[in-house]
Protein backbone atom coordinates (compact mmCIF):
# COMPACT_ATOMS: atom_id res chain seq x y z
CA UNK A 1 0.00 0.00 0.00
CA UNK A 2 2.67 2.50 1.12
CA UNK A 3 4.16 1.71 -2.97
CA UNK A 4 0.87 2.38 -4.79
CA UNK A 5 0.76 6.30 -2.56
CA UNK A 6 4.23 6.89 -3.24
CA UNK A 7 4.08 5.78 -6.53
CA UNK A 8 0.75 8.19 -7.07
CA UNK A 9 2.25 11.20 -5.04
CA UNK A 10 5.12 11.11 -7.49
CA UNK A 11 3.46 11.06 -10.59
CA UNK A 12 1.05 14.52 -9.16
CA UNK A 13 4.13 15.97 -7.92
CA UNK A 14 5.93 15.64 -11.44
CA UNK A 15 2.59 16.49 -13.04
CA UNK A 16 2.45 19.70 -10.83
CA UNK A 17 6.37 20.62 -11.47
CA UNK A 18 5.52 20.04 -15.39
CA UNK A 19 2.59 22.11 -15.16
CA UNK A 20 4.03 24.56 -13.26
CA UNK A 21 7.66 24.95 -15.44
CA UNK A 22 4.81 25.32 -18.70
CA UNK A 23 3.23 28.29 -16.79
CA UNK A 24 6.14 29.90 -16.07
CA UNK A 25 8.07 30.03 -19.61
CA UNK A 26 8.18 33.10 -20.92
CA UNK A 27 6.43 33.92 -24.52
CA UNK A 28 9.70 34.74 -26.41
CA UNK A 29 8.42 36.85 -29.73
CA UNK A 30 5.45 38.73 -27.34
CA UNK A 31 6.51 42.29 -27.09
CA UNK A 32 7.89 45.08 -29.84
CA UNK A 33 10.72 44.86 -31.99
CA UNK A 34 12.71 46.92 -34.50
CA UNK A 35 13.15 44.83 -37.62
CA UNK A 36 14.70 45.59 -40.83
CA UNK A 37 14.36 43.79 -43.85
CA UNK A 38 17.73 44.48 -45.76
CA UNK A 39 18.30 45.04 -49.07
CA UNK A 40 15.06 44.83 -50.91
CA UNK A 41 14.70 46.46 -54.29
CA UNK A 42 13.49 49.95 -52.36
CA UNK A 43 17.00 49.11 -49.49
CA UNK A 44 16.54 48.43 -45.93
CA UNK A 45 12.29 47.98 -44.72
CA UNK A 46 12.72 49.18 -41.48
CA UNK A 47 9.93 48.22 -39.48
CA UNK A 48 8.28 48.12 -36.05
CA UNK A 49 6.47 45.15 -34.66
CA UNK A 50 4.23 44.46 -32.10
CA UNK A 51 3.32 40.87 -30.99
CA UNK A 52 1.31 39.96 -27.91
CA UNK A 53 -0.86 36.74 -27.11
CA UNK A 54 -4.78 37.19 -26.96
CA UNK A 55 -6.95 33.87 -26.63
CA UNK A 56 -3.47 31.44 -26.57
CA UNK A 57 -2.71 32.68 -30.37
CA UNK A 58 -0.31 35.54 -31.23
CA UNK A 59 -1.44 38.87 -32.85
CA UNK A 60 -0.10 41.95 -33.47
CA UNK A 61 0.92 44.69 -35.90
CA UNK A 62 3.33 46.24 -38.31
CA UNK A 63 4.49 49.73 -39.10
CA UNK A 64 6.70 50.68 -41.66
CA UNK A 65 7.79 54.50 -42.24
CA UNK A 66 5.42 56.74 -43.40
CA UNK A 67 2.91 54.11 -43.59
CA UNK A 68 -0.13 53.40 -41.14
CA UNK A 69 -0.14 50.07 -39.11
CA UNK A 70 -1.14 47.20 -40.67
CA UNK A 71 -2.66 44.25 -38.51
CA UNK A 72 -1.14 40.53 -38.59
CA UNK A 73 -3.64 38.64 -40.15
CA UNK A 74 -2.13 35.12 -39.27
CA UNK A 75 0.53 33.21 -37.15
CA UNK A 76 2.18 29.90 -37.42
CA UNK A 77 4.61 29.21 -34.16
CA UNK A 78 6.83 26.47 -34.54
CA UNK A 79 9.52 25.89 -32.10
CA UNK A 80 11.83 28.70 -31.35
CA UNK A 81 10.15 30.23 -35.49
CA UNK A 82 6.79 32.16 -36.29
CA UNK A 83 5.85 32.94 -39.57
CA UNK A 84 3.68 36.23 -39.74
CA UNK A 85 1.32 37.16 -42.73
CA UNK A 86 -0.27 40.42 -42.98
CA UNK A 87 -1.35 42.70 -46.37
CA UNK A 88 0.26 45.86 -47.24
CA UNK A 89 -0.01 47.91 -50.35
CA UNK A 90 -2.40 45.81 -51.78
CA UNK A 91 -0.40 42.64 -51.27
CA UNK A 92 -0.25 39.65 -49.34
CA UNK A 93 3.11 39.17 -47.33
CA UNK A 94 4.80 37.14 -45.16
CA UNK A 95 7.88 37.03 -42.80
CA UNK A 96 9.69 33.79 -40.77
CA UNK A 97 11.24 34.67 -38.14
CA UNK A 98 13.93 32.56 -36.39
CA UNK A 99 14.94 33.26 -32.21
CA UNK A 100 18.87 34.10 -32.20
CA UNK A 101 18.97 35.19 -28.40
CA UNK A 102 17.33 36.60 -25.81
CA UNK A 103 16.79 39.58 -27.19
CA UNK A 104 17.49 39.14 -30.97
CA UNK A 105 15.80 37.40 -34.29
CA UNK A 106 16.26 36.37 -37.76
CA UNK A 107 14.51 35.33 -40.61
CA UNK A 108 13.65 35.85 -43.82
CA UNK A 109 11.44 37.99 -45.80
CA UNK A 110 8.89 36.68 -48.98
CA UNK A 111 11.83 33.97 -48.83
CA UNK A 112 14.08 36.40 -50.78
CA UNK A 113 15.18 38.78 -48.05
CA UNK A 114 17.38 38.44 -44.67
CA UNK A 115 15.30 39.64 -41.59
CA UNK A 116 17.15 41.41 -38.43
CA UNK A 117 15.03 42.11 -35.29
CA UNK A 118 15.43 43.64 -32.02
CA UNK A 119 13.34 43.45 -29.01
CA UNK A 120 13.00 47.08 -28.11
CA UNK A 121 13.62 47.38 -24.41
CA UNK A 122 11.51 50.03 -22.68
CA UNK A 123 13.83 52.01 -20.25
Amino acid sequence: MKKKFSIITGLFLLISVQFSVAQNTPDYFVGDWDVVAKATPNGDAKMKMHIERVDGKLTGSIKNEGIDAVKISKVEEAENEITIYFSAAGYDLYMTLKKKDNDNLDGRYLNMFDVEGKRTIEK
